[in-house]
C-alpha cells in the first residue's frame, strides 16, 4: 500500500447529488481511499461515508465492491491517458513522443501504485464483465499502438505489424513499472537514486530492438539420423 497518503478522508457534507455527479464523487472518493487503505480494505460503506451519502448508495451505482473497483480502475485508465496527453508537446519527434508516453507509464505507477495495481491486477477477476473498463483499457493500448506505428514507419521496412511491437514495448515497460512500484515488498533491487537511469536504459533497449530488422526464429532442428532415427 502506498505510504504517501496517511490519515482519514474527510467526509463530504450531505448534499443533493445529481445521479451522474454522485457516481463520479464516489469513484473519486474511492480512489483517495484506495491509496490510503489498499484494495483489500476498501469498503462500500467507507466510500459512502466519505461521500456523505447513505450506505446503500454505492450498491445502487456499482452493485458490489468489485463493481466499485472496476469503476475506479476505469478512471485510472482515463487518468493515465490524460497524463500522457499532457506530457506531449508540439514539435516533438516521433521517437520523443514514444519515449515520453513510455516514461509517463512508469511515473504513473510510481505515483499511484495502488491504482496501477488495481488496473492491471486480479482484484477485478473478470474484467470482461465491465464494458467501460474494457473500453478504457483498450483505448490505452491503442494509444500506445498508434504512437509505435508512427515511430515504426521511419524504422521498419519489413512489414512488422505495429501491434506486435506495441505488445513487446508494453511488456517491457509494464514489467519495469510493476517492479518499481512494488517497493514496500522489499523485493525491488533498484534504489531511488537509480530509477531515472534504469528507466532510460530500459527505454533505450526497447527502442533499439524496434529499430533492428525483424528476423525469424531459428528453424527447427533437422531430424536425427543414424540407428536411433530408424527405430
Amino acid at each position: 500500500m502506498s505510504s504517501s497518503v496517511s490519515g482519514d478522508i474527510e467526509p463530504s457534507k450531505k448534499v443533493s447529488w445529481h445521479h451522474g455527479n454522485l457516481r463520479e464523487e464516489m469513484v473519486q472518493r474511492g480512489i483517495a481511499l484506495l491509496a490510503l487503505r489498499g484494495a483489500a480494505d476498501l469498503s462500500l460503506r467507507e466510500v459512502a461515508r466519505s461521500a456523505g451519502v447513505s450506505q446503500t448508495a454505492p450498491t445502487h451505482h456499482f452493485g458490489d465492491k468489485e463493481g466499485l473497483l472496476a469503476a475506479i480502475a476505469t478512471e485510472g485508465f482515463h487518468r493515465l491517458m490524460s497524463e500522457r496527453l499532457a506530457a506531449l508537446k508540439d514539435g516533438m519527434t516521433k521517437e520523443r513522443r514514444l519515449r515520453v508516453i513510455m516514461r509517463v507509464y512508469v511515473k504513473f505507477a510510481l505515483e499511484q501504485p495502488e491504482l496501477f495495481h488495481l488496473m492491471f491486477g486480479p482484484r477485478v477477476s473478470d474484467k470482461r464483465k465491465y464494458p467501460e473498463l474494457m473500453e478504457a483499457s483498450a483505448g490505452s493500448f491503442q494509444f500506445l499502438n498508434n504512437t509505435i506505428a508512427e515511430f515504426m514507419a521511419d524504422h521498419a521496412e519489413d512489414g512488422r505489424p505495429p501491434r506486435f511491437s506495441a505488445i513487446a514495448v508494453w511488456s517491457g515497460m509494464h514489467g519495469l513499472a510493476t517492479l518499481l512500484s512494488d517497493r514496500e515488498s522489499g523485493l525491488c533491487q533498484v534504489p531511488d537514486d537509480m530509477i531515472e537511469e534504469v528507466c532510460t536504459g530500459v527505454t533505450n533497449l526497447l527502442l533499439g530492438g524496434l529499430k533492428m530488422p525483424h528476423f525469424e526464429a531459428d528453424a527447427p532442428a533437422p531430424a536425427r539420423t543414424g540407428a536411433r532415427a530408424k527405430k
